[in-house]
């Protein structure tokens, strides 16, 4: 499982950041600063900088689409 942190963004909410290419829907855990962990899923790329990525985030993993059978 992939790890990031706690990102405060200028509006006031929260942002996940992750030093990795990451895609919609990986799972990440974020640690706070008392040392809490918690499994969040990312959902879209916010902001793309060299060496990092800030991503909005969700508590739910993502639908997997179903597949059709042949």
């Amino acid at each position: 499982m992939e790890t990031g942190s706690w990102y405060k963004l200028k509006g006031g909410t929260w942002a996940i950041k992750v030093r990795h290419d990451a895609q919609p829907g990986d799972q990440v855990e974020v640690t706070n600063k008392k040392g809490e962990t918690k499994t969040v899923f990312l959902d879209k790329c916010e902001v793309k900088f060299d060496d990092a990525q800030l991503w909005s985030f969700t508590d739910q993993a993502p639908e997997q689409p179903v597949e059709e059978p042949f």
